[in-house]
């Protein structure tokens, strides 16, 4: 029934089995990673990670099924799967980014928190694409409560928050997932 509501056929082993989150290697990404994978965990699933994925290694992870979420930055990800993208505001960037995916991949909302550093990507003036954040995700992998889920992630979760985490995960003040679950206990 989740595959008929959602347009997309769903195999056997893909919903209720373990979902496996993947990130790259900065520090930021292994939070959004965290937070992501322990939102599903709220939804009821099982939930690994697979954190520090190399450029292309992580696109590959997902292809092959290895990961079945992905966070990303918009205007990055773009830009890797269409050099030479020009579109700059997060709306355009978006919408570009979705015709750009490969088949089997989504995203889901973007969030107001754009890459920490990234200073005022997509704003007027700026010649940099939008940088924020959006989850990746295999095609089918996820029911659409679960994508409802994440979503709330997108409409809560700031770039000083996300700066903040990544910071003291870079510094070894906190791991990850404790990043994490700090940043959820608090909504």
């Amino acid at each position: 029934l989740v595959g008929c509501s959602t347009g997309q056929v769903l195999s056997a082993d893909s919903v209720p089995g373990v979902l496996t989150v993947g990130s790259g290697e900065s520090p930021d990404s292994r939070v959004l990673a965290e937070i992501y994978a322990a939102v599903l965990r709220g939804t009821g699933s099982p939930v690994d990670t697979r954190l520090g994925l190399s450029e292309g290694e992580d696109l590959a992870a997902l292809d092959s099924g290895a990961v079945d979420v992905l966070p990303e930055y918009m205007g990055g990800l773009l830009l890797r799967l269409q050099p030479g993208a020009t579109a700059i505001e997060p709306e355009d960037v978006f919408e570009e980014l979705n015709r750009s995916l490969p088949q089997g991949l989504s995203v889901s909302d973007y969030a107001v928190a754009e890459q920490p550093g990234s200073g005022d990507a997509g704003d007027a003036g700026s010649s940099a694409a939008a940088a924020n954040v959006v989850p990746l995700i295999r095609s089918g992998a996820l029911t659409p409560e679960q994508v409802k889920a994440l979503n709330v992630v997108a409409g809560e979760l700031t770039t000083d928050e996300l700066a903040e985490m990544g910071d003291a995960v870079r510094r070894g003040d906190l791991e990850p997932g404790r990043a994490a679950d700090d940043w959820l206990a608090a909504r």
